[in-house]
């Protein structure tokens, strides 16, 4: 089969299964009774969409990367560093005791925190791939074609951080949502799990954030690192001697630093292009405020 009607099936495929997942989901639920669930429910739905959506456009984004001959990383070198973090954020969600009050979810419950996380790992995988190519030093090609690579992987990083924020924006929505309705149906007879604390919803917020941030900021530092090496190979300051051409030099430095990225640091990359800030705080202020 043909990789341009690859994505397009799998797509298909995994968003399909997501929506329906999602529709099974809040129509077993016990919440049906309850004003609430009319809120809740499309937001689940979305979200269980959004997390088969996700799979799909990070098989696309690898092809991005790989496609143009530039760039040849083996998607098992990138997936051996992803594995490991996703099973150990999906623990602590999930199975993990160190989780406040007394946690304890069935399998459809456990399967729905794991959505996000099973969603998101081809993203993460390119995202480690864009690190791996990143440390990599280029052994043909000039300068020029070399500065195109790095603006064009940092692109690339940004659009995967976008994408991974907006579904962990989403879930953490759901959450809340979820917790303050297990809070209204706490004497429900079909509830197969006690009520949540509110500091779940940041709990959750806080694993999610953290998980995009350990495949996040390994790739965006090392585009940083390869944007100054060839910044300082361009234009050294050391073999400046006069003030006019050290001046000219950081000022044709500093426009490179720009155009790289270089100059960012990651943290600000970060609260510019991840969505999950918001909802983490919203969650922060409902935690410190509910009894």
């Amino acid at each position: 089969m043909q990789r341009r009607h690859f994505v397009p099936l799998v797509w298909s495929v995994t968003v399909g299964l997501g929506f329906v997942f999602g529709v099974y989901f809040v129509i077993t639920s016990p919440f049906a009774g309850d004003r609430l669930w009319f809120v809740w429910a499309p937001l689940v739905v979305a979200y269980t969409a959004a997390a088969g959506a996700v799979f799909p456009y990070g098989i696309a984004r690898w092809a991005e990367l790989t496609g143009s001959g530039e760039v040849s990383v083996r998607v098992r070198d990138a997936a051996i560093r992803v594995a490991p973090i996703g099973a150990f954020g999906l623990f602590v969600l999930a199975w993990s005791p160190l989780l406040p009050g007394p946690v304890h979810f069935p399998w459809r419950t456990a399967a729905f925190i794991a959505a996000p996380l099973v969603g998101s790992v081809t993203a993460a995988v390119v995202m480690e791939g864009i690190r791996l190519a990143a440390g990599r030093q280029p052994t043909t090609g000039t300068r020029g074609e070399e500065a195109a690579l790095v603006v064009r992987l940092r692109q690339l990083l940004q659009r995967l951080l976008v994408a991974l924020g907006a579904v962990v924006a989403l879930s953490t929505f759901v959450v809340g949502a979820s917790v303050n309705l297990l809070r209204t149906q706490a004497e429900h007879p079909g509830l197969q799990m006690g009520p949540l604390p509110p500091q779940f919803v940041l709990v959750f917020g806080g694993v999610g954030t953290l998980l995009v941030a350990l495949y996040y900021v390994p790739a965006s530092t090392a585009l940083q690192r390869r944007g100054q090496r060839l910044c300082d190979d361009l234009f050294p300051l050391a073999k400046a001697n006069e003030a006019p051409a050290i001046l000219a030099a950081a000022e044709d430095r500093h426009k490179l630093e720009q155009l790289l990225g270089a100059d960012r640091s990651i943290t600000a990359g970060m609260q510019t292009n991840l969505a999950i800030f918001g909802p983490l705080l919203i969650s922060a202020v409902t935690a410190l405020l509910s009894p």
